[in-house]
């Protein structure tokens, strides 16, 4: 039987809800900054400034790698959605420990406790991607 009660169950659907939300404003954004011209126009002037086409070319990578964060995170969000009512949910994945419904409600997407958390992040520090 799960650790989480029906009411935390609410809170973690509502705050999961709450940052998908927010999320998708921000990828809505950033996807509808992209497909503006602004990084166009600097790369289409005729004047042909390297200084402006390197910036536009650095403005449409980071707008890229926010992009590609944030539909990751989307991903993540949509994951612990379909695992929020299963009975595994809220267990650590690596420890098997309860994690509190406190650190759920603050970060649905959470599948350590904190003390696995944090040995993982420690083990792979530095690495391109890691682990909510």
């Amino acid at each position: 039987m799960s650790h989480l009660t029906a009411k935390d169950r609410l809170a973690i659907h509502a705050a999961l809800d709450a940052q998908r939300a927010k999320l998708l404003h921000g990828l809505k954004a950033a996807m509808e900054e992209s497909g503006q011209t602004q990084y166009a126009a600097v790369l289409g002037r005729s004047s042909g400034d390297s200084a402006d086409e390197a910036l536009a070319v650095t403005l449409g990578n980071l707008s890229a790698a926010r992009m590609d964060h944030e539909v990751r995170a989307l991903q993540a969000m949509e994951d612990a959605a379909g695992r929020l009512d299963t009975a595994d949910f809220g267990i650590c994945e690596d420890c098997g420990a309860n994690i509190p419904a406190a650190r759920l409600i603050a970060n649905p997407m959470a599948t350590r406790c904190i003390a696995c958390q944090e040995r993982h992040e420690h083990t792979f520090a530095g690495q391109l991607h890691g682990s909510l």
